[in-house]
């Protein structure tokens, strides 16, 4: 079978101190997985400012990418929503070019600017694969005695962008929260990709210090690998329960605010799923099958096809 063609939206942050590290894994995986042919790379805000994921998708996709693959800056804001940037350039001229399933990793900033600027080019989007979204009354809590939700970040960076995804008719698929809350990435996981070889040994050294923050500051036994569900979704959606649902979004309380702030009515706006709401669909990803994670740490170990 022929790799299905992507474009991978991220906002990378592997290296920076106490920043995420699940995207930097997520290209990795990517780059690694025969099932799919990364066309190109893009950097917007959200896990780190701009100034840093995009030097750092670059970087990683230097080491580990196929050779030649562009990789275009994006929106630092989510003011920029709407504006050309040499991200939305370097994704039009591909979809120009044939039909691409776009893997947002970070805010919609730069697919939303896309669908904006230039409508047309939707017909060739096959889908748009997400790290977002929740079921309503959903917090997201990985340990027990978590005392903050995360935040559903990539959509709470740019709610408007999202919006201009419903309003198409684009195909949307959700790897959130839930689905990447079932896999742990431990100290056992890191110490068998240091001895894996050159891919395997660089990600064990990035991953390590962001290990010992979920450990200090959560009791964690390990971190939850979020973006690679997301790819994962494109190229195993077998290993992912799944379900159709309606998508929404709707004002809520914010269960991030202090308990003055939620005394006083903090709100945010809230991505939501539900199988059983009419209108428009999405597929939401909420659990992975046992053989998942190996998959996943063979790819992340494994040389990149020729």
């Amino acid at each position: 079978m022929s790799a299905r063609a992507i474009w991978i939206d991220t906002d990378t942050a592997i290296g920076v101190p106490d920043a995420d590290v699940d995207d930097g894994l997520a290209l990795v995986q990517a780059f690694h997985s025969p099932e799919v042919a990364v066309r190109g790379v893009s950097a917007v805000f959200g896990n780190a400012p701009l100034a840093d994921t995009f030097p750092i998708a670059r970087e990683v996709t230097a080491r580990f990418g196929p050779r030649g693959c562009p990789v275009h800056e994006g929106a630092s804001e989510a003011a920029l929503l709407g504006v050309e940037t040499d991200a939305v350039r370097g994704l039009a001229a591909a979809l120009e070019a044939g039909p691409l399933t776009v893997v947002a990793l970070g805010p919609l900033t730069n697919v939303g600017s896309l669908v904006r600027l230039r409508p047309e080019l939707c017909a060739r989007i096959e889908a748009v694969v997400m790290v977002a979204a929740r079921r309503p009354g959903q917090r997201f809590l990985s340990v027990p005695g978590q005392r903050v939700p995360f935040p559903d970040l990539n959509f709470d960076c740019d709610p408007a962008a999202m919006q201009a995804l419903l309003g198409t008719g684009l195909p949307l698929v959700f790897a959130p929260w839930e689905v990447s809350s079932h896999v742990w990435i431990e100290a056992e996981d890191l110490q068998r990709l240091a001895g894996s070889g050159p891919s395997g040994a660089w990600l064990a050294a990035h991953c390590a210090p962001w290990l010992e923050f979920w450990r200090r500051d959560l009791g964690a036994k390990g971190f939850n690998p979020f973006d690679s569900l997301a790819i994962a979704a494109v190229t195993h959606p077998g290993l992912l329960r799944g379900f159709d649902a309606g998508v929404w979004i709707e004002m809520g309380p914010d269960d991030r605010a202090s308990p003055v702030e939620q005394a006083a009515g903090a709100a945010k706006p809230h991505l939501l799923v539900d199988p059983a709401r009419p209108g428009r669909r999405g597929w939401y990803t909420f659990e992975p099958l046992p053989e998942l994670k190996p998959l996943l740490l063979e790819r992340l170990a494994r040389p990149a096809e020729v």
